[in-house]
């Protein structure tokens, strides 16, 4: 039985696009967030910004390990009281081997209760990060008195 070339080609390649896919790895940083910045206005309006950010320590909450700040830009407000408001944000955290660049929405019921669970994704860093690519999950800390937050972020290697 005669085999075409293409065939051979196209079986290949199909092989080569899944060892690909198999073998990439993933590193997974846990981070804590203690806000202790809020600039956002009072009377909060659409196409306004604002800054928050705070320190930042290990998965558990326990040692420091540097710092982070976030950069939003106002994209909704709604009529409710307190009013829900949606943002673009540019995150920056500062660790001791680099920086980590996110970028993300995020959903406020209220500006002074911190935004909702959310996904971010990681675009880019300094140091050991300066080719970072991958995403973070955000998710509220509940357990405490402050606004805080639990990032799980997950970089492809």
């Amino acid at each position: 039985m005669k085999v075409q070339p293409w065939l051979v080609v196209l079986a290949l390649a199909g092989t080569l696009v899944g060892a690909d896919q198999v073998d990439q790895r993933q590193t997974t940083i846990e981070l804590t967030s203690k806000r202790t910045l809020m600039s956002a206005p009072v009377n909060i309006a659409v196409g306004g910004g604002f800054v928050s950010g705070g320190e930042l320590a290990d998965g558990q909450g326990r040692a420091k390990v540097g710092n982070g700040f976030s950069h939003c830009g106002v994209l909704s407000v709604s009529v409710a009281v307190p009013p829900a408001v949606t943002a673009h944000c540019t995150s920056t955290f500062r660790l001791q081997d680099g920086e980590l660049h996110l970028s993300g929405l995020r959903d406020y019921k209220s500006i002074a209760e911190g935004f909702e669970n959310t996904t971010m994704a990681v675009i880019g860093g300094t140091g050991q990060y300066s080719e970072a690519r991958g995403e973070a999950k955000v998710t509220r800390v509940t357990d405490r008195a402050d606004v805080g937050y639990r990032f799980t972020i997950t970089l492809a290697d």
